[in-house]
C-alpha cells in the first residue's frame, strides 16, 4: 500500500487580480514513509475539491480542480509541487488521488479483496479559515451504502501518528466480513465468506452489548473502524456497547480528535484512556479499564519493538481482571500485524507460554505497486 501525503499544509494565496491559488506539496510513500513510490509508468493525479452543500440534507458538492496539465508522479520523485487555480465558490475540502480508479483505494473492498497490483490511498485536507492545521485525513467508504470511515493523521513523512497498513487492512477486512462485500473494480468477486467466524460471532451477538478495548491505538483506525462497523451493522448492539481506546499520552490528542470527528457517525460509546504497558503488566489500570469486563481486546501494528513481554503480560492482566469482574467471561484478543522482522515471532512464543492459544487466523494479501507483495496477518487468541 502507498499513501499520498501532504508534506506541509495546503496554502491558499490570493493574487492581485483577486484569483486564489491553492499550493500543494505532495509525496507518495509507504505507511512507514521508508520508501517512495517508484512507478514504471507515470501516475497522473486528480485534485478534487468539495464545496458547501446547497442544503443540509445533501452531501458536499465535488468540484474538479485538476489543472489542464495534470500533476504526475514519476520514478525517482521525492516531492511533487502543484499550483491549483481555485474557482470563485468556497472550497471546504481538497482531495488528492490517482486519476486511475484501478490504482485508488476508495472503498474497504478495494483493500480487503487483496487483488490487483497494489493501491494508493488518497489524502484529504480541510481548507477551513483560521490557523494553519498540520492535520489531514483518510476516508474510506464502507460496504452497502454511503457510510464512511474517516481518520485524521498528521502531515509530513514521520511514521508517528499516521495510519499504518495493519490497522487499515484489518478494519477493511472486518467491514467486509460483517457488512458484506461491495464489488470492487479490480475484483471479480462479489461475496465474502467470514474467514474468522468466531470473530464474526463476537461482533454479531444478537443485540447483546459488547465491551471492546484497543491497546496501542495510535490514530485509531482499527478501533474507530470497528465502532463504525458496529453502528452500521446493528444500531441496537452499538448503542449498548463500549469502545475504550488506549495508548501512551502522546497519542491522546490525535485519538480524541478522531473520536470527536466520528462522534455523529458512531452509535456506541467511544472513550480514551492512557495506558502504559509497564503499568498494565502488573494489573495497574485506570478507572475506565477497571470499570467493566472486556469481551474483546484489539490491537494492530504493535509487535515491532522490545516491549513484547510487557505487552503479553498486559493482555493477560486484562483477561484476569475481566474474569474476576464478570465470571465466566473469557476475553478474546484480536491481533493484526504486517510482518516486517523475523524477531516479531517472539510475540507468539510469549503468548503460548502465558497460556494463550490461536483460535483462528487469516493471512490477508496486500499487493504493493511495483514491489513485492506483502501480507497482513490477523489472529484471534483465547486463554484457557
Amino acid at each position: 500500500m502507498h499513501y499520498i501525503r501532504f508534506c506541509r499544509p495546503p496554502v491558499v494565496e490570493q493574487g492581485r487580480s483577486g484569483h486564489k491559488t491553492l499550493k500543494l506539496v505532495l509525496t507518495i510513500t509507504t505507511d512507514l514513509s521508508d520508501k517512495f513510490l517508484c512507478p514504471h509508468e507515470p501516475i497522473q493525479l486528480s485534485i478534487i475539491g468539495a464545496g458547501a452543500p446547497p442544503n443540509p440534507q445533501s452531501g458536499p458538492v465535488p468540484i474538479i480542480l485538476t489543472p489542464k496539465i495534470p500533476p504526475t508522479w514519476r520514478a525517482g520523485m521525492r516531492v511533487l509541487k502543484v499550483d491549483v487555480q481555485l474557482p470563485p465558490q468556497p472550497i471546504e475540502t481538497v482531495q488528492v488521488r490517482p486519476t486511475s480508479r484501478q490504482l485508488t483505494a476508495l472503498i474497504t473492498d478495494d483493500i480487503s479483496s487483496g487483488t490487483g497490483d497494489g493501491l494508493v490511498l488518497p489524502v484529504f485536507a480541510d481548507l477551513a479559515p483560521g490557523p494553519t492545521s498540520r492535520v489531514c485525513f483518510r476516508s474510506l467508504r464502507l460496504p452497502g451504502g454511503t457510510a464512511t470511515l474517516q481518520v485524521e493523521e498528521e502531515m509530513g513523512e514521520s511514521m508517528a501518528r499516521h495510519v499504518w497498513d495493519g490497522g487499515l487492512t484489518t478494519a477493511s477486512f472486518v467491514a467486509n466480513m460483517i457488512l458484506g462485500q461491495t464489488a470492487a473494480p479490480n475484483s471479480s468477486s462479489t461475496t465474502t465468506k467470514a474467514s474468522l467466524p468466531m470473530l464474526a460471532n463476537i461482533l454479531q451477538q444478537n443485540d447483546a452489548p459488547l465491551n471492546i478495548m484497543e491497546l496501542g491505538c495510535g490514530v485509531g483506525i482499527l478501533g474507530l473502524g470497528v465502532a463504525r462497523i458496529l453502528g452500521v451493522s446493528s444500531q441496537a448492539t452499538a448503542e449498548k456497547s463500549t469502545l475504550l481506546m488506549t495508548d501512551l499520552p502522546d497519542a491522546e490528542e490525535r485519538t480524541l480528535a478522531n473520536i470527536a470527528r466520528s462522534a455523529d457517525q458512531t452509535a456506541c460509546s467511544v472513550m480514551y484512556e492512557n495506558l502504559d504497558w509497564k503499568d498494565g503488566k502488573d494489573g495497574v489500570f485506570g478507572p475506565e479499564v477497571t470499570s467493566r469486563a472486556w469481551d474483546l481486546v484489539i490491537l494492530s501494528d504493535c509487535t515491532y519493538n522490545d516491549l513484547l513481554p510487557i505487552l503479553v503480560k498486559t493482555l493477560s492482566a486484562v483477561h484476569a481482571h475481566s474474569a474476576q469482574h464478570s465470571s465466566p467471561l473469557n476475553t478474546k484478543i484480536l491481533l493484526s500485524t504486517k510482518p516486517r522482522h523475523s524477531d516479531e515471532r517472539e510475540f507468539f512464543d510469549l503468548m503460548s507460554k502465558d497460556g494463550w492459544s490461536i483460535e483462528e487466523e487469516v493471512k490477508l494479501p496486500l499487493p504493493v505497486l511495483y514491489d513485492e507483495a506483502q501480507t497482513v496477518e490477523v489472529y484471534l487468541f483465547s486463554k484457557s
